[in-house]
């Protein structure tokens, strides 16, 4: 009996020891991610990421969730501001890995945030854009946030305007900055605030409201110097300089400039860059090239190793001014490449038109929380004052009210899904116009940019070459009767006024001639009588005709084509058919942008469309439309996004 007793013990006392032991290693995971925050905070990187090292390694061998989501979440920090971008991703998705499997939603939150970042990082601004939503999803589920909720909401906002700028949207970018300002302000957070007015400063100057900017930077400035916080202060020193410039106040923006400089010792890395390409504008504008370029050429060393896409933008843009002003074409046609490729492949309109829908969708669903408890709160103070006065109230009188209430909150009720239903469809149809009239602004950006290139090239090739020669000579003609052969058709198919003014008969009849050339021989026939539409439908119709064609032009290597109107009383119906390739029309549904922008034109105007065709047999569109309809759906308001 003794022997057991002893026994029992001994299992005991080891069973203690190894849990205490178990606890020690436990919690040297956060000792070590201690240790390494720390040492980041004092510039020894190297060590830091030493530390941060053990942490995740003595975590995996624990199977300790917690500590391994704290080690992923600061580690992809760390990594992030040391501009390695696909390891913090790593990292993201482990810190999403793990903190869905214990289930801890605020953290769930945390590492979508972190995802965004690095696709933000990395040009992927769509998809920076969806994880974001995820995070402010999280967030706005809430129901009553606490402080560090708060903060969180503030975070998701400041990063969310963060990427609407790179996208170049100065309105919404501006519109949550001053979102994030305000959760700052009413957390009563300094440091908060100053983070929050880096993007509201960043957003007026970009829009040229240069005093409401500089006021925001020097507020900036006091927050940082008043929490000793250097990356701050040097940041708003950057800014400054920057607004400085905008307003021709040279000296003062070199010498804003210059004390930033003396902060990099104390600053993260990824600063001097900025410094270095805000002195090298100053310069530009002073007109003093030579310093420009010493400047330009430090920070695009540096740059090209520790900027994010997004950031790359302004700098080969005003690389190619200086170089240019220099009289060295060559290179300056190389930056304006490299600029016109990465501000393409960031601000297209189909990406934009993603991100602007995935931010309409969360405006949507925050009003219709926000709906929700305002008709929960009615309803609490309904009841409370119902039993307050319930003494009062004769039983054959309340059963009439209760009756009377029911069949007002069906009414109610009923009402209001209407409501919603009819204001969703409205934003829906006003997200997708807005995207249409920014494509047309995106077009005639082309026409501009597309010609000046052309035409910058022509300039280039004659001051490169020493003297005359008769090949240069006929390249350049060539290239300037480029330039003005697509300044022609672009203005023609840009402006509206022959719809407007001649009628959509005679318009798409001058198209077809307009497109007719020696390889392509395109016949237009009306029959019948076309019904008379409204001007606005008569122009979406038109748009939709000579992106067919200009399908057919680019792609089809067509020899003969024909578009074909016929009216059948309220009835129009088209059809444009071409001899070229053809293709597969099920495996082009889900990659051919042209013909999605086709059918959703059409959709717009309540019509119908088939298309036939298969490789090398040719094909065939087949339009449908309704006067009647068509002249309904323009009545609602399409007018004021299609008209000329």
């Amino acid at each position: 009996m003794k022997q057991l007793s002893f026994l029992c013990f001994l299992i005991f006392v080891l069973a203690s020891t190894k849990g205490q032991v178990a606890q020690q290693d436990t919690a040297r995971v956060f000792q070590l991610i201690e240790a390494a925050n720390e040492k980041q905070q004092q510039g020894l990187a190297d060590a830091a990421e030493r530390d941060f090292r053990k942490a995740g390694e003595l975590a995996k061998r624990l199977n300790f969730d917690r500590g391994l989501l704290m080690f992923a979440g600061y580690y992809c920090v760390f990594l992030y501001h040391q501009i390695r971008y696909e390891e913090a991703m790593t990292m993201a998705e482990l810190q999403l890995e793990v903190s869905e499997r214990i289930g801890d939603k605020q953290r769930i939150g945390y590492a979508y945030n972190n995802i965004s970042l690095q696709h933000q990082a990395q040009g992927k601004l769509q998809q920076a854009a969806e994880s974001l939503m995820k995070a402010l999803e999280i967030s706005s589920e809430i129901e009553s946030p606490t402080p560090r909720d708060l903060s969180d909401r503030r975070k998701y906002y400041n990063n969310l305007s963060s990427l609407l700028l790179d996208m170049n949207d100065l309105k919404k970018g501006k519109e949550y900055a001053v979102k994030a300002l305000e959760i700052a302000e009413q957390l009563q957070d300094t440091l908060a605030i100053g983070w929050s007015l880096i993007n509201l400063l960043v957003a007026e100057a970009m829009a040229g409201e240069l005093a409401d900017a500089e006021k925001h930077g020097m507020q900036l400035l006091a927050v940082g110097q008043s929490q000793g916080d250097a990356e701050m202060e040097l940041k708003a020193y950057n800014n400054l300089g920057d607004i400085y410039r905008m307003q021709k106040r040279y000296p003062l923006a070199l010498e804003t400039f210059k004390k930033a400089q003396r902060l990099l010792a104390k600053a993260p890395p990824g600063n001097e860059v900025y410094i270095l390409m805000g002195i090298s504008s100053v310069y530009n504008g002073m007109k003093q090239y030579g310093q420009a370029n010493t400047y330009f050429d430090r920070a695009r060393m540096l740059a090209e190793r520790e900027l994010a896409k997004p950031q790359l933008i302004e700098l080969y843009l005003s690389g190619a001014e200086i170089k240019e002003a220099m009289g060295n074409y060559k290179e300056a046609l190389a930056l304006r490449k490299q600029y016109e490729q990465i501000n393409d492949s960031l601000r297209n309109q189909e990406t934009h038109n993603a991100i602007q829908e995935l931010e309409v969708k969360y405006q949507t669903s925050e009003k219709e929380k926000a709906l929700a408890e305002r008709d929960l709160q009615i309803s609490k103070q309904r009841g409370e004052l119902e039993r307050k006065n319930k003494w009062v109230i004769l039983s054959v009188s309340l059963v009439a009210i209760s009756v009377l209430l029911w069949v007002f909150n069906r009414l109610i009720s009923r009402q209001k899904r209407k409501t919603e239903a009819t204001e969703q469809a409205n934003r829906l149809l006003e997200a997708q116009l807005r995207g249409e009239e920014k494509e047309r602004a995106r077009t005639a950006r082309e026409l501009h940019d597309g010609v000046a290139s052309i035409l910058s090239a022509a300039k280039l090739h004659i001051n490169a070459r020493p003297g005359g020669d008769t090949k240069t000579d006929l390249l350049v003609g060539q290239l300037i009767e480029t330039a003005v052969q697509e300044i022609r058709n672009l203005s023609h198919n840009l402006a509206p006024e022959r719809v407007l003014n001649d009628g959509f008969e005679q318009a798409v009849q001058e198209f077809c001639r307009r497109v007719n050339h020696p390889g392509l021989q395109l016949e237009c026939y009306v029959a019948g009588v076309l019904p008379k539409l409204d001007k606005d439908a008569e122009l979406l119709l038109y748009r939709i005709i000579q992106e067919a064609v200009t399908n057919i032009v680019k792609h089809a290597e067509a020899t003969e084509g024909i578009v074909q109107l016929v009216g059948d009383g309220p009835r129009l119906s088209i059809t444009i058919e071409d001899n070229g390739r053809g293709f597969e029309p099920d495996a082009s549904k889900s990659t051919g942008l042209g013909l999605k922008n086709l059918a959703s034109r059409i959709q717009l105007l309540k019509g119908s469309h088939e298309v036939r065709s298969a490789p090398g047999k040719g094909t065939s569109i087949y339009i449908e439309i309704d006067a009647a309809t068509a002249m309904q759906l323009t009545d609602t308001g399409l007018e004021t996004h299609f008209s000329g």
